[in-house]
């Protein structure tokens, strides 16, 4: 798939289920009919995009996807990497790339900032979605059976915890999700961002079963 960036979000830190910090950036891809679709990128992709998308960049920023796996959710289909098998081409010399800029720019040079900040998804859109009843809730049986792949709301209780006595939460960094150990002269110092602070938060982690 290919399109110009038009947007894009800012990127967040996560951590994994397994625990591994990554990264995360959303931006909106646009094609020579207007059309657009929200494309999601992980790990070592989110720095090589971001490299490309200065503040003020007038040149369009055109992207070929390949390998990334499409979910549809609430109406809306978008995109996104699928571990080590997805790849990310950006202003490359493919021949679909240079074919692209041709027709987009008409032969014009581009004179106006091209990529538009959008604003991340809130906490509570999930919540609103359900009180709005915008989205379907299954049952555990439901999605057991189902065959289409794609984001699920279930209704379950929860029955069990998989954790022990000192897993299931540890103190971060209050800018990072990285870890943070004992504190050097009342302060945690970030070891990877380099943040310090008198107090750490604390971050929460655990399996549970429904």
């Amino acid at each position: 798939m290919i399109g110009e960036v038009v947007g894009k979000e800012d990127p967040k830190e996560l951590i994994t289920s397994k625990r591994k910090e990554t990264k995360r950036l959303t931006v909106i891809l646009e094609d020579l009919e207007n059309n657009r679709i929200g494309c999601t990128i992980f790990g070592e992709m989110v720095d090589q995009l971001l490299r490309h998308m200065q503040d003020g960049r007038v040149e369009p920023l055109i992207v070929v996807v390949q390998y990334f796996k499409a979910t549809r959710w609430n109406g809306k289909t978008s995109v996104q990497s699928h571990f080590d098998i997805s790849q990310l081409h950006i202003d490359s010399n493919l021949k679909d790339v240079a074919e692209f800029r041709s027709r987009l720019l008409g032969g014009e040079p581009s004179s106006s900032v091209r990529i538009s900040q959008v604003p991340s998804k809130t906490a509570w859109s999930g919540v609103e979605e359900l009180k709005q009843g915008a989205v379907l809730v299954k049952t555990i049986e439901e999605v057991l059976i189902q065959h289409e792949e794609g984001p699920t709301w279930i209704a379950a209780s929860i029955v069990a915890i998989n954790v022990t006595k000192d897993d299931w939460f540890y103190k971060s960094c209050r800018k990072c999700p990285k870890k943070v150990e004992t504190p050097i002269e009342n302060r945690y110092e970030c070891g990877k961002c380099g943040h310090t602070h008198g107090s750490a938060a604390l971050r929460f982690f655990c399996i549970i079963f429904v």
